[in-house]
């Protein structure tokens, strides 16, 4: 069963180049600003995966690996839309995608504290905020796709997931 990416959002879809920082002052700073804001460091690391650095953005950079990076990253994308299919859990991983994003503050100009995509929702206090009520079921979802995949970071996984589940229901793809 597919879910309406309109009946999850209302009439409103997200652009993704303009859905890197959600607080409204932001959105009034042009896209390349807003990035050049919060670069992340290539060699910060937690909890044993890459964090805020695009598992394709090293593949192409030339990364140890890339042949290898950019297979895991096809076989993640293959893998998460079989889960999407058996487990229709689209609207979470959409709101997963959402909500670990979501943290981003442009007015915080040091990362990685300034948040945003960075995968950071699997920890705690993060994962118990009351407004992430029942995303762990995500994560578990997820779980298995990581495992399979490990050079493909936590913030790539669940930006993908999100990506996916609008395309699987219909919304447009998201590159």
């Amino acid at each position: 069963m597919r879910t309406s990416v309109l009946a999850l959002f209302g009439a409103s879809v997200i652009g993704c180049s303009d859905a890197f920082s959600f607080s409204p002052s932001a959105l009034a700073t042009p896209s390349a600003a807003r990035l050049a804001a919060c670069q992340p460091s290539a060699n910060l690391r937690a909890a044993g995966g890459r964090i805020g650095v695009s598992s394709l953005s090293m593949a192409k950079e030339g990364a140890k690996g890339s042949g290898e990076m950019i297979k895991q990253l096809v076989g993640a994308e293959k893998k998460i839309k079989d889960l999407l299919d058996k487990t229709n859990s689209s609207p979470i991983m959409i709101r997963l995608g959402w909500h670990d994003s979501g943290t981003h503050d442009c007015s915080i100009g040091t990362w990685p504290e300034c948040g945003g995509a960075i995968g950071s929702i699997r920890f705690d206090p993060e994962i118990n905020h009351g407004a992430n009520a029942g995303l762990a079921t995500a994560l578990k979802i997820l779980e298995p796709v990581k495992k399979e995949f490990p050079l493909v970071s936590y913030a790539d996984l669940f930006q993908m997931a999100s990506a996916s589940a609008i395309e699987f229901c219909g919304g447009p793809k998201i590159p």
